[in-house]
């Protein structure tokens, strides 16, 4: 179980193929984002424009010249309802002065049952669909439809604006990993975590405000605005405190111990002795008088003792010249590595920094001099 440090260069650390992913899938999605806001949401906002010039059509106009004009026509409502579990619309079924009938889906923020049933309206259409319902006293008072010029741009503005600020996120992890990484002896940095994390949900942020609240594009451009300052503030924040706390290279961790058996995911760093090279263990077990790996998720069998010299020097963040440093921050990056040693071999085993508590319990602890300072399952 020797496993001792290699430290390796930047480009050993981060292969090309990682990294040109991320950077590749980043630039695709900026190259996404920025054909939707400037293909369908420009085409949207021109809409919404065209629709708030358009004037009340004269009478005798030709149907292709009625479709630029907004026209009205009388009805009444018949019956409202909530499609399904649906809560961000509602149907109303309106009955023309002819007899026809019509189905109508009412954006959630119009038409909360405020139209009420047999309430006069009228239907003002534009450009061949129905956009709004005028109602009330006078016909003063309007409710729009799921057909609203203007907020027809939401849904690809919101697509574009997400993925025009996360596509940044990924080249920024590939570049970093890349070229960066012998920066920090961190295989996850704050340098990288922080604005990754950052960008990730001022994108998701922005796009569900967009997709959700059925503003017109200038409140939400407002909104997305105070979103991505407050997101900048709060990442300015984190790496201001980081910077200054600097990187600590042992962790303090409190022992837990108690007389049940624990059993949880762990990581053997450099352990490639399992079939066709694959890990070997990917479970640890521990209980008074017991410290094992085993494959098996219970952990009541194909236990393997750690070795009865085994002894625990420190806990500290998972290292990017650790072995199997990149698969284990991939697939977890609150891993911490319990550093240990036995006689001249180092040991490093990676667990979730939640469970890192009972290993630490488990384990005797090695003094400055070497000489362990309690003994196992105490």
């Amino acid at each position: 179980m020797n496993t001792e440090e290699n430290p390796k260069r930047p480009a050993d650390r981060a292969s090309w193929r990682s990294a040109g992913l991320a950077i590749g899938l980043g630039a695709v999605m900026m190259l996404i984002g920025a054909c939707l806001l400037l293909v369908p949401v420009r085409t949207a906002t021109a809409a919404a424009r065209d629709f708030a010039a358009a004037d009340t059509c004269a009478p005798g106009l030709r149907p292709r010249q009625e479709a630029q004009c907004l026209s009205s026509v009388p009805a009444t409502v018949e019956r409202s309802w909530k499609p399904g579990v649906r809560y961000t619309v509602e149907d109303i079924e309106v009955v023309r002065g002819d007899g026809t009938k019509q189905r109508l889906r009412m954006q959630w923020h119009s038409a909360e049952r405020i139209v009420a049933n047999g309430a006069e309206v009228r239907l003002v259409r534009w450009r061949g669909q129905v956009r709004s319902i005028a109602y009330g006293p006078g016909f003063a008072r309007t409710a729009y439809t799921v057909e609203n010029p203007y907020t027809a741009y939401a849904v690809p503005f919101g697509w574009g604006l997400g993925l025009l600020i996360i596509g940044p996120a990924l080249v920024w992890i590939g570049c970093r990993q890349r070229w960066l990484s012998g920066r920090s002896r961190r295989a996850a940095p704050w340098q990288l975590v922080v604005p990754s994390v950052a960008l990730t949900v001022l994108g998701v942020g922005v796009a569900v405000i967009a997709m959700t609240l059925d503003l017109r594009i200038e409140e939400t451009l407002r909104w997305s605005v105070a979103a991505a300052a407050l997101t900048v503030l709060c990442a300015g924040a984190v790496c201001l405190y980081k910077g200054l706390r600097g990187e600590r290279d042992t962790i303090e961790v409190a022992p837990r111990r108690d007389d049940r058996e624990h059993v949880f995911g762990a990581v053997l760093l450099g352990d490639r002795s399992g079939p066709a090279g694959t890990r070997r263990n990917a479970y640890l077990v521990v209980a008074p008088g017991v410290v094992a790996f085993t494959n098996d998720p219970t952990g009541a069998f194909r236990r393997e003792p750690l070795p009865a010299g085994l002894v625990l020097e420190r806990v500290r963040p998972l290292l990017a010249s650790d072995p199997d440093a990149m698969d284990v921050a991939a697939d977890q990056t609150s891993y911490v590595v319990a550093q240990c040693r036995d006689g001249e071999h180092e040991v490093l085993i990676a667990v979730r920094r939640n469970d890192m508590p009972w290993l630490v319990g488990a384990l005797p602890q090695a003094e400055p001099g070497g000489v362990p300072a309690d003994a196992p399952g105490r």
